[in-house]
C-alpha cells in the first residue's frame, strides 16, 4: 500500500489514479529498450501503478499556479537526448531510466534500479525521491529538491 499525505492522495486519485491501479507497460517497455535505457524491475512496477498519470498539483514557488509531472517514457524518450541520461547516470554513478518530466515538462524524470529519483533539465539535476512513491510525494508537496553536483 503507497503510504502519501491526503493531499497527494486527492491530487492522485484526481489525476486517475487509484491503490490498485495497474497499466500495461509493454509499449513503455519497448520505447525505452529501443533507445537502449535499462529497464529494471523497480522501473516496471512504478510504471504500472503510476504510468500514463498527468498529475497537476500546487506550484512549489508562486502560489495560485499550477504544476505538473506526467509518467509517461515514450513521450519523455522522445524530448531528451540520450546523451543527457548518460551524463546523469555518471553524475550519480548508476545507470538512469527515463520515467516521464515533471515542472510542466521541462524536467526529465529518471529513475535508478534501487528507485531513487531524479529530474534533469540540461546541465541541472536534482534528487526528487529515495523512490518513485518519496518523488511522488516531493513533486505534490513541493518540497525542496537538493541538486547533484
Amino acid at each position: 500500500m503507497a503510504v502519501f499525505s491526503a493531499q497527494t492522495r486527492a491530487l492522485l486519485q484526481q489525476a486517475g489514479w487509484s491503490e490498485n491501479r495497474c497499466v500495461n507497460t509493454s509499449e513503455y517497455e519497448k520505447s525505452l529498450q529501443s533507445e537502449g535505457y535499462p529497464i529494471h524491475a523497480v522501473v516496471v512496477d512504478f510504471l504500472k501503478r503510476f504510468g500514463g498519470l498527468r498529475v497537476v498539483y500546487p506550484h512549489y514557488r508562486v502560489k495560485d499556479e499550477k504544476d505538473e509531472f506526467y509518467i509517461n517514457p515514450t513521450v519523455a524518450v522522445a524530448d531528451i537526448g540520450s546523451g543527457w541520461v548518460e551524463e546523469y547516470s555518471e553524475r550519480v554513478g548508476v545507470p538512469l531510466c527515463v520515467i516521464g518530466q515533471a515542472f510542466s515538462y521541462h524536467m526529465t524524470l529518471v529513475m535508478a534500479q534501487d528507485g531513487k529519483v531524479y529530474a534533469g533539465y540540461d546541465d541541472t539535476l536534482i534528487h526528487v525521491g529515495d523512490s518513485g512513491i518519496d518523488a511522488i510525494e516531493a513533486l505534490c508537496s513541493g518540497r525542496d529538491m537538493p541538486k547533484i553536483p
